[in-house]
């Protein structure tokens, strides 16, 4: 179950990458890159569940579960304000695209946090 829910993981990984950078890149936000963000968010969520049901402890208050569901709020806030401003622009979207690396950075600090020490 772990090796299925670090996949899960690791294409949210690309998933939400693919969507925030090319929203940065082409500073325009596509419809598509919303749907690439939901299925990033649905893969998050599929690979964070299976991590915690696969836990014998159930949860553990650390810095990788600070983070990762710290993120996991952010990213489904982030979502939500992805949908909102695909159809209201102005200062609606401006800030979506600045908050967007932000948010970005928070996952990818859950997502490097969780990588097994070597």
């Amino acid at each position: 179950m772990l090796a299925t829910a670090i996949v899960f993981i690791s294409t949210a990984l690309v998933l939400y990458s693919v969507s925030i950078w090319m929203e940065r890149i082409i500073k325009a936000l596509k419809p598509w890159m919303v749907k690439t963000f939901f299925s990033a968010f649905m893969c998050d969520l599929v690979g964070t569940s299976l991590m915690f049901f696969q836990k014998t402890d159930m949860f553990q208050l650390n810095l990788h579960s600070i983070c990762g569901y710290t993120a996991l709020i952010i990213m489904g806030l982030h979502l939500s304000w992805a949908v909102v401003s695909l159809y209201r622009k102005g200062l609606v979207l401006v800030l979506f695209h600045r908050f967007s690396i932000f948010a970005w950075l928070i996952w990818l600090i859950a997502f490097i946090s969780g990588m097994p020490k070597v």
